[in-house]
């Protein structure tokens, strides 16, 4: 039975034998809740729309596993009658790029804001996730000077906005409100940013929009590598405006990550 949600995460009452299922344009999964344990199946697809509608329907009954490629099962002494999604961040950062190349002079500071992917996850215990797939699995990129250098990342499909409402709402992107602080002698050229997006929590608005906290990237003088801070999300904390997901990773304090694809010590 089809049933309408403002929202596709979120708590979910599940009875022994049930099962559920939520079709986005690109992932479809299902599951099956079980007295010991929870059947988890999914299937991607092609779609031409990646923005599309997505849908979920619940009945009791047993879940067609032949409609699905991937099958997993989830065993618990006993499985709990609520069954929670949450949106995630991605598991490892994400390098976006803006709309159209800028240079921040030396001693500026400006904000852009970016569109990242998210993950789908199920917890079938309260407070701890067991499953998380790409919602859209980003392609993969390569974020460093060198081939022996930099790190594995994803690479967005949306591009950085210098301004807020130019950033397509979508409810599979969370959006980040990032400042750059250039504290160097020398201007900035930004053409690749890399967001560590799994030290980030997620937020919901009252229209059921995702965000995470704002982060400030601060370039410091004589240096590849940029100070990281985040911020509050002050740009976003509307009155209603709640918590649903913590960091996939504890950030630390002072900690210096590579955050520009090209920093080019430039001269006018």
């Amino acid at each position: 039975m089809e049933t309408t949600r403002e929202v596709w995460w979120g708590n979910y009452t599940m009875e022994v034998g049930a099962s559920a299922q939520w079709e986005f344009p690109r992932l479809h999964i299902g599951v099956q809740r079980l007295a010991h344990e929870w059947v988890i199946a999914y299937e991607t697809t092609e779609s031409e729309n990646d923005e599309g509608p997505w849908s979920f329907s619940y009945g009791s009954v047993d879940l067609d596993q032949s409609q699905y490629s991937h099958i997993a099962r989830y065993v618990f002494q006993t499985t709990d009658e609520q069954l929670t999604v949450l949106p995630l961040p991605a598991d490892r950062a994400v390098v976006s790029r803006p709309y159209m190349q800028f240079t921040v002079p030396a001693g500026e500071e400006t904000t852009i804001f970016v569109g990242t992917p998210l993950w789908f996850a199920l917890a079938g215990v309260p407070g701890r996730h067991v499953f998380d797939i790409p919602i859209r699995r980003p392609s993969d990129t390569w974020f460093g000077p060198s081939t022996r250098e930099g790190e594995l990342a994803y690479a967005s499909r949306t591009y950085g906005r210098l301004n807020l409402e130019n950033i397509t709402v979508s409810p599979y992107v969370a959006i980040t409100q990032v400042h750059i602080h250039n504290s160097s002698s020398t201007p900035l050229l930004i053409e690749r940013l890399n967001l560590p997006v799994p030290f980030l929590s997620l937020f919901q608005t009252e229209e059921g929009n995702l965000f995470t906290e704002g982060v400030t990237f601060e370039q410091t003088e004589g240096t590849s590598l940029t100070k990281f801070h985040i911020e509050e999300a002050h740009w976003a904390l509307e009155e209603g405006a709640k918590l649903i997901a913590l960091p996939r990773q504890n950030p630390h304090k002072g900690m210096l990550i590579r955050a520009f694809g090209a920093l080019k010590q430039q001269g006018f």
